[in-house]
């Protein structure tokens, strides 16, 4: 074997060893949580890392599912970005963000459950030119990552939500069932209740003065014919 063909092979090999380690890089440039880890029960500072466009093209648009086992969770500030928080969507929107590019997108929340648990933040990824990129896909524990999964936080401790928020979030719901169904929600239903009972106690009222009524006159009308008779005699 000369020279020249050790040279070809070996140069060969080295693209290969190169071409090996670049594939792993770009199946993991998904939407990343930093840092991965949080408490529960506490305020914390979170970011969404976003690490390139959708098939090439510019990033103009993130927006984050606030999961039921967040509270208070804000978007923050981005320099040339708009950040907006609603009940149930952090978005920011701007840049672009140049598919070579990287950014970060921070907010605040307290979050919620049992130690070891995994909290998800649905993230969808919008481009220029109408393209989109859905990070929403759950891992599952031990098994094979998805293509798109959603970026996560592991509880590093426990907290249950306050009930005064279980009950806030209950309400809402009975509410929002009621627009949607135009059923009466509980606090319509306890309404009526209190006015069914209203009336009953009236009803049993107005009999009780008829009654007393009856006796009087029964009672007025026996005076009477006793004096009548005593002076008939």
């Amino acid at each position: 074997m000369n020279i020249k063909t050790k040279t070809i092979m070996g140069l060969t090999t080295l693209f290969a060893i190169l071409l090996a380690s670049l594939i792993p890089a770009v199946a993991g440039a998904h939407v990343e949580m930093s840092p991965s880890q949080a408490p529960a029960g506490k305020p914390v500072s979170l970011s969404f890392e976003i690490p390139h466009g959708c098939d090439g093209a510019a990033t103009t648009s993130i927006v984050v599912q606030i999961p039921k086992e967040a509270d208070d969770m804000t978007a923050s500030a981005v320099e040339g970005w708009n950040a907006k928080t609603t009940p149930e969507t952090l978005t920011w929107t701007g840049g672009p963000l140049p598919d070579h590019q990287t950014e970060d997108f921070p907010f605040r929340a307290t979050l919620y459950g049992k130690k070891g648990e995994t909290v998800m933040f649905k993230t969808v990824q919008k481009c220029q030119g109408g393209a989109q990129t859905a990070w929403i896909q759950a891992t599952p524990p031990g098994g094979e990552e998805p293509e798109h999964p959603a970026p996560a936080v592991t509880l590093t401790s426990a907290a249950a939500v306050p009930a005064s928020e279980n009950q806030a979030a209950g309400n809402q719901s009975a509410d929002s069932g009621a627009n949607e169904t135009g059923e009466p929600t509980a606090s319509a239903v306890d309404s009526g209740d209190s006015g069914s009972d209203d009336d009953g106690g009236n009803g049993k009222t107005l009999i009780l003065i008829v009654i007393a009524g009856l006796a009087i006159g029964t009672v007025a009308g026996l005076v009477v014919r006793a004096r009548r008779k005593g002076q008939g005699q």
